[in-house]
């Protein structure tokens, strides 16, 4: 089902994209011949209004089949100076109509990216988080690099805001961190003195690793999180040993923890420990505990600890237009700056995703989103789709021969100099352009089967 529902998901988008082409080609007067969800043989067609839609065999991509699409083939075996020109052709048409036409297919998908997060802003949603307390990595695990202790930064500070921007929750904290990767951040953090209690504010200047499997940035600290369990599965280790919602860990075999990311490191040694849990005021000992473990390899014992529920804010429908543009306006820069990434020598088999791995991203998230209630799944999609969906915007428009950017920069050529480039020429660019395309196609290839292997191999 998870990649069934990834199709469905990416069919979406790609009837979108081809539907802006459609509607703007017949605005422009250019007879559409075919309209095709997915590639390949055609299963099933029904002509209506000169148009061939069709479902084919292939449940990935589409296309809209516009008249004289075909003319730049038979101008470049006839050697001809320029391409044939019929009546209702796409070439026959004004260059400043075939710009449009070209750049509506983009321009659909970044509507819909927008639909989708006024949708989001109009529904609302909630999400956990913990605090801006903060626990330095390295601390846990030594060989990790921190730049946040080189910096100054110790565990149990709190970041309260980076560049001026308040940061209440660690999500903020992460979000501004994972964007600015090598660029210098000022950090203002508040610092408890544990003796005396006393507070003090520091400003403290970061520039941020880049990790380069994720093209994101990194300075070393986790989150601090309270050993306090909200939660004990039913029938897990913990329900059986007698945990208690409410509890708080204190010791595992003896060594005190002070939160989470200590616990799961020293369990993560253990193969059966003992606990030691405050519960009601007192402190009360459970002896041998065994972990389960996840298909990671993870040890669990049933227990959900304690985090912060956030309400993201609603808006009635003129606000949550603005909204939605302005986080459709964010993703797109956010985009730009992942773009930018590729070319500071990140794994780019791993940090670009080609259609097997977004087809099994976007199923998981919608399986794991329903799971959770109907407007969390809706929620989850539309958020997986509208970032899809904004990154199908900017690559299409990428001025590279055989995308929407291609067409746009020849027919933007043509209206300026007033006369097309000759089809010879055309080609030549053009095989530049697909040999762009095959180098980024088998890296994403490359990097989805390994992807895929990891995950099922788990």
């Amino acid at each position: 089902m998870t990649v069934i529902y990834g199709l469905l998901g990416l069919d979406i988008l790609v009837i979108i994209h081809e539907l802006g082409h459609f509607l703007v080609a017949k605005w422009c007067g250019v007879v559409v011949e075919s309209f095709s969800v997915g590639m390949g043989p055609v299963l099933i067609h029904k002509t209506i209004r000169g148009t061939d839609f069709r479902l084919s065999l292939i449940p990935l991509g589409g296309y809209c089949g516009l008249k004289g699409q075909e003319d730049f083939q038979i101008a470049l075996n006839e050697k001809a100076e320029q391409i044939k020109k019929e009546p209702g052709s796409f070439y026959s048409i004004h260059p400043l109509k075939r710009i449009l036409i070209a750049f509506a297919g983009p321009f659909f998908n970044f509507l819909f990216a927008v639909i989708s997060c006024v949708i989001i802003a109009m529904i609302g949603y909630s999400y956990y988080t913990t605090s801006n307390k903060i626990i330095l990595t390295s601390e846990i695990y030594p060989e990790i690099h921190s730049v946040a202790k080189e910096s100054g930064l110790k565990t149990g500070d709190r970041i309260i805001a980076i560049d001026g921007k308040e940061t209440p929750y660690f999500t903020d904290i992460y979000e501004i961190i994972a964007v600015n990767a090598q660029k210098e951040l000022n950090f203002t953090v508040e610092r408890t003195n544990e003796k005396t209690g006393s507070t003090e504010t520091l400003e403290l200047k970061i520039v941020p690793d880049l990790n380069k499997e994720t093209g994101s940035g990194v300075i070393g600290i986790t989150s601090w999180t309270d050993t306090l369990i909200d939660e004990v599965l039913e029938d897990s280790p913990a329900s059986k040993a007698g945990l208690n919602a409410g509890d708080i860990i204190t010791k595992v075999d003896g060594i005190k923890v002070n939160n989470t990311a200590e616990y799961r490191k020293i369990v993560s040694e253990k193969e059966s420990f003992s606990i030691s849990v405050l519960r009601d005021g007192k402190e009360i000992d459970i002896e041998k505990i065994e972990p389960t473990k996840d298909n990671k390899g993870n040890k669990l014992i049933g227990i959900v600890f304690h985090a912060q529920k956030i309400d993201a804010k609603t808006y009635s429908f003129f606000p949550a237009i603005w909204q939605g543009t302005k986080e459709a306006v964010k993703n797109i820069q956010l985009t730009f700056k992942g773009i930018a990434m590729l070319f500071k020598g990140i794994d780019v088999t791993k940090a670009v995703s080609g259609p097997l791995r977004i087809t099994v991203m976007l199923g998981d998230s919608a399986k794991d989103g329903f799971s959770a209630g109907f407007k969390e799944g809706v929620v989850t999609v539309l958020q997986f789709l509208s970032v899809i969906s904004i990154s199908l915007f900017i690559m299409n428009l990428l001025p590279i021969p055989i995308l929407d950017g291609g067409l746009i920069v020849f027919a933007l050529i043509e209206a300026i100099f007033k006369k097309g480039i000759s089809p010879k020429i055309q080609y030549y660019i053009q095989f530049v352009g697909i040999a762009i395309l095959l180098i980024l196609f088998a890296v994403a290839l490359f990097g989805d089967v390994s992807f895929l292997i990891d995950k099922f191999k788990h």
